[in-house]
């Protein structure tokens, strides 16, 4: 009796320090890794939500840009940092999503090495088409494509814009040709001048050249219509649900951060997202806020797994 009793005291006292600093966190400021350059949605949508979660949590959350890598870089930094809640990550569909089922290795398990403590927002990927091409339509666009074959760009092999750019070949029968640039930004460029066709991306990357009048926007690539542009027909109403991608942002940690701090982060991540200035300006970048709680987080990440796994085994598109 008296070793149990032992026993409880002990694991009493190890756990008491524990309790102590998830009541008192944050007491120092917090480090939020974001692994793209500065600049662009991610960087910009991770800035506004370190924004406000400093001035909720009365501390500093100072946002480190470790781009390379497809984001594995600042994973990495993430999954081997003290799981203290001092270091967070801005995870995305690059890094959460595509990236487990891409990459053959890994130096992290994106499940097992991480606390992913909620969604934030998403951004809605679009079927843009050069303002040249004799199609207003998503069905003119097919039509066109089959009788000459047209080009799409991507960010490069295995990303987002690659793979939904697959998806949509796939399921419509358009005989798409694939050509990969060194990020989204030439291809841009390129489908601008008429040098490509045809494209699937996020807003932030298009928007310019779509005020400009040189690419014109067919569809919203998903379920759901755009907020931004709720007059374009998504691909489900379409007839191409299986046709669905969508750029993400969320917060996560390393693997152990203590479940009270969890709380206190995702609590405070929600009431930031139901912000109308917050919403407002993520507008600004074609974004949604979009949160989904710990669990549910996790859920949403192996529904992605269990998507982009398929996909990036049909195109051959494994990263070693």
């Amino acid at each position: 009796m008296q070793k149990v009793f032992g026993n409880l005291i002990v694991g009493a006292g190890m756990l008491f320090p524990v309790l102590a600093a998830a009541q008192t966190y944050p007491t120092k400021p917090i480090r939020f890794i974001v692994g793209v350059p500065p600049g662009g949605a991610a960087d910009f949508t991770a800035r506004i939500v370190a924004q406000r979660l400093a001035e909720n949590l009365g501390q500093n959350v100072v946002v480190e840009n470790r781009g390379g890598a497809g984001g594995t870089i600042a994973s990495d930094i993430t999954a081997k940092a003290a799981a203290d809640g001092y270091t967070l990550l801005w995870s995305s569909s690059t890094t959460h999503g595509v990236g487990p089922v891409l990459y053959t290795r890994l130096p992290y398990d994106a499940l097992k090495s991480f606390t992913h403590i909620g969604l934030a927002t998403s951004l809605p990927m679009y079927v843009a088409a050069h303002a040249g091409l004799p199609a207003k339509s998503v069905k003119e666009l097919i039509a066109l494509a089959k009788s000459k074959p047209l080009h799409f760009y991507s960010s490069g092999s295995g990303g987002m814009p690659h793979l939904v750019g697959e998806m949509f070949r796939t399921a419509t029968g358009a005989p798409l040709v694939h050509v990969p640039y060194k990020g989204s930004g030439p291809g841009v460029v390129d489908l601008a001048a008429g040098n490509v066709q045809l494209g699937f991306d996020s807003l932030p990357s298009i928007f310019p050249h779509v005020q400009s009048g040189r690419i014109r926007l067919l569809a919203t690539v998903g379920k759901k219509r755009s907020t931004k542009y709720p007059e374009l027909p998504s691909l489900a109403e379409l007839g191409y649900p299986q046709v669905d991608g969508t750029v993400w942002y969320g917060i996560s940690g390393p693997a152990g951060v203590p479940k009270a701090v969890v709380t206190r982060l995702s609590t405070e991540l929600a009431k930031i997202l139901d912000e109308e200035n917050v919403k407002e300006r993520f507008g600004q970048q074609g974004a949604d806020a979009t949160f989904l709680a710990p669990a549910d987080f996790v859920a949403f990440l192996k529904a992605e797994w269990a998507k982009w796994g398929p996909v990036v085994k049909a195109t051959g598109a494994k990263v070693d």
